[in-house]
């Protein structure tokens, strides 16, 4: 079966489920029934659902079926969680607690729509770059182009016009290779500091000769390089911290719900 006809029957089945919800929930109104509590134990159970993903992920050795799947099930499933909590809330929502659980669900659906959108984006975006960088390695090789570029700035100085080059490269490279970058790059990667430095390097052409213009060559290869390596340093922490976001905010949704849930029936006298 290809992808987009996996994809609609994927959404024919989450329609339907929740069709069948709704049409449970009005019969229970038209019967005279607390639907709250079919919505209420409906969405523990699809809550719990979505906590499996997480599970699969740490169960490495077994076999569960893969990763893909699973995140497939558990995007589809958070879909239809969300709607049954609309179902379930009452409006408008009252109390400080009541309020408190609305927003952590808010949030946690709405950092789940962000990473399934950041998940498909992301990957392509860094594969467009010309290698891949594993995150725990990238200072690493941003110390190794850091040092690179200071040994051939150096070296250019030795040139005589490429003196034009190494005070260039202090003024203007020695920060952008030796210090991060600002919080809103990390937060919004972009290429324009990598395509100004560029230009400037490549204005410097007319006072370089041969061996200067081979330095300056070098010098915007590593300005390049440098720019890479920032640029999966911010979109993979970006999408890490978003996922630890998620998951925090899932497992305080849980606490939530366990504690609703023992406070719902107390005050129906169940427990």
């Amino acid at each position: 079966m290809s992808r987009q006809n996996t994809r609609i029957l994927a959404w024919t089945i989450t329609i339907c489920l929740i069709a069948l919800t709704a049409s449970g929930v009005q019969w229970f109104r038209d019967h005279l029934a607390d639907e709250s509590t079919l919505t209420g134990w409906i969405l523990l159970l699809s809550t719990f659902g979505l906590f499996l993903l997480s599970e699969r992920k740490r169960k490495i050795t077994h076999p569960w079926g893969p990763v893909a799947i699973w995140l497939q099930v558990h995007t589809y499933l958070g879909v239809y969680a969300s709607v049954i909590f609309l179902m379930h809330i009452g409006w408008p929502v009252r109390g400080a607690f009541e309020i408190l659980l609305a927003s952590c669900f808010v949030f946690v659906a709405c950092s789940g729509i962000v990473l399934a959108i950041y998940s498909r984006t992301v990957p392509k975006k860094l594969a467009a770059v010309a290698r891949d960088y594993p995150l725990e390695q990238i200072p690493v090789f941003a110390a190794q182009v850091a040092n690179q570029a200071h040994e051939l700035a150096v070296q250019s100085a030795s040139f005589g016009e490429g003196a034009t080059l190494a005070e260039y490269y202090k003024r203007r490279l020695l920060p952008f290779f030796n210090e991060p970058r600002g919080s809103m790059y990390r937060m919004f990667p972009t290429g324009a500091t990598k395509r100004r430095l560029l230009r400037e390097l490549g204005d410097l052409d007319r006072y370089l000769a041969s061996q200067g213009v081979a330095c300056r060559i070098k010098l915007s290869q590593m300005v390049q390089n440098k720019d890479d390596l920032d640029f999966h340093s911010a979109m993979q922490v970006r999408l890490r911290f978003l996922f630890a976001l998620h998951v925090a905010f899932t497992w305080s949704l849980a606490i939530l719900i366990a504690t609703h849930v023992i406070l719902v029936y107390r005050f129906q006298g169940v427990m």
